[in-house]
């Protein structure tokens, strides 16, 4: 066994030299002392590395399946329009178009400061309002005393004359007026035979708002026509301890009407009830329009406006003033997400990286003013250590470009989208163990050589320069 242990000792790499034909110098000291702090240093740098998050960005084509669909998020303030006809239609580049969200849209009355002025509502689908034929009354009207519009020098003491007066605010230009007038003569006539003045209880009424503008935007009309009831000298009755304006929006044929007059005057002397075929019209002249919509990852647009089946609208008089609160792609990462997105983004987190409209105010100048912002849209994939997919957070960035122009159509504000199809992939990496102990031999091997090296060559010259002191001196 002494044998085998003896012929081992041969393998010895690191043979060793006796102490006593070993010898110390200050040079030696000194380079050791060097080294060992080189060491040191290079090994905290290396640990640092170690343990510091690191990354690889790729650039690949947008992997996503052809049946995801993207969630938008917009919530936009407009001040001079108003929830009863503002409508968000959505189309796409495929030739999809949705018109007039509802679902996933929400509409709240606002002043012009922009503050809340009534509770949200969800917005829903009308159906098309039914009119009269255009000829259905031609003969009729023959025999008929047009009734002339109220002005705002008689418009109070009407009201306040009546317990209950429907009034036609319309435009002799608008189209569906011109369809509603024989119409509403023709009921004007019978209500008035049936309910004559001796009665009392109703009247109907219409304002011209070519000649009437300021009575008309008082009462915050925006589309032609619109049929409001006022009980008492007021438009407003209180439901719940709550004022609500009256509106009629049912269908405007001649039976419709005249039913609606009959329903209507019960209820004379007694405003404190809401009528059944009522709706709520606008207190104030701005709405926010928030919610969200599902669009397909292809190009396409949102756009808000005025719009209604049976109603025309006035151009020149259209502002599309605006005020954008948020509109962003996807879905908002939670606290932990976020902070995996700061630290593995290739270029760190800008301000309002995800919503570069957020805070910003678009105003009309002109008459006719449309706005129109092109964003340009970048899926940057986040895959943090681990590979679980759950981890993983998909974050779409864009830029955003804004202009505005005149418009010959109803001005409206449209967002247009652009989908890359170029994905960002940020992989987090991790350096492997036997990498971090391969360096840290590597360190402590090559700055022991170095130091070897340089101690050798110091002690050599020293050596020489004894040599040489001792030839000149003998």
């Amino acid at each position: 066994m002494s044998r085998i242990f003896s012929k081992l000792k041969s393998v010895d790499f690191f043979r060793k030299i006796p102490t006593d034909l070993t010898e110390a110098t200050m040079s030696g000291a000194w380079i050791s002392l060097g080294a060992a702090i080189m060491m040191i240093i290079l090994f905290s740098m290396e640990l640092v590395s170690f343990m510091s998050t690191q990354s690889t960005s790729q650039l690949i084509v947008d992997r996503s399946s052809s049946n995801d669909l993207l969630k938008f998020n917009f919530n936009v303030s407009f001040p001079s329009l108003s929830c009863e006809f503002a409508t968000l239609d959505v189309s796409d580049s495929l030739g999809t178009k949705r018109m007039n969200l509802t679902k996933t849209v929400r509409k709240t009355p606002i002043t012009i400061d922009l503050e809340h002025a009534g509770e949200s509502t969800a917005d829903t689908h009308k159906a098309a309002i039914k009119y009269d034929e255009e000829d259905r009354f031609e003969e009729d009207l023959l025999d008929i005393d047009v009734t002339h519009p109220l002005t705002h020098d008689n418009f109070l003491g009407t009201l306040a004359r009546y317990p209950i007066v429907v009034v036609n605010f319309y435009a002799p230009w608008c189209h569906w007026c011109m369809r509603l007038e024989p119409t509403w003569e023709v009921v004007t006539k019978e209500v008035h035979d049936k309910y004559p003045e001796w009665d009392g209880r109703i009247r109907f009424a219409k304002i011209d708002c070519t000649a009437e503008m300021e009575l008309c935007r008082s009462h915050f009309i925006q589309g032609f026509p619109s049929l409001r009831v006022f009980r008492k000298g007021h438009d407003d009755v209180t439901v719940g301890g709550r004022h609500d304006h009256e509106a009629y929006s049912g269908d405007r044929t001649k039976e419709d009407l005249l039913h609606f007059a009959d329903t209507l005057v019960l209820s004379a002397g007694n405003p404190h009830h809401k009528h059944a075929s009522l709706g709520s019209a606008p207190t104030t002249l701005g709405c926010n329009m928030a919610g969200f919509v599902l669009v397909k990852k292809v190009p396409g647009t949102l756009h808000f406006r005025a719009k209604s089946d049976g109603h025309s609208f006035d151009h020149v008089f259209m502002n599309m003033t605006h005020a954008v609160h948020h509109m962003y792609l996807g879905t908002k990462p939670n606290s932990r997400k976020l902070h995996q997105l700061e630290r593995l983004h290739p270029h760190g987190l800008a301000k309002e990286w995800a919503d570069k409209l957020h805070g910003k105010s678009f105003v009309s100048d002109r008459t006719q003013d449309t706005h129109e912002h092109y964003m340009q849209v970048v899926l940057t994939t986040i895959e943090p250590r681990g590979g679980h997919k759950a981890s993983q957070y998909d974050a779409y960035e864009y830029t955003a470009h804004s202009h505005t122009f005149v418009s010959d159509d109803v001005p409206s504000v449209k967002v247009s989208y652009d989908l890359s199809p170029i994905q960002i992939v940020v992989t987090e990496v991790t350096k492997p163990w036997y990498h971090f102990l391969t360096t840290t031999c590597a360190i402590i091997g090559g700055v022991f050589t170095v130091a070897g090296i340089l101690d050798a060559v110091f002690y050599g010259a020293a050596k020489l320069m004894k040599k040489v002191n001792l030839g000149k001196n003998t």
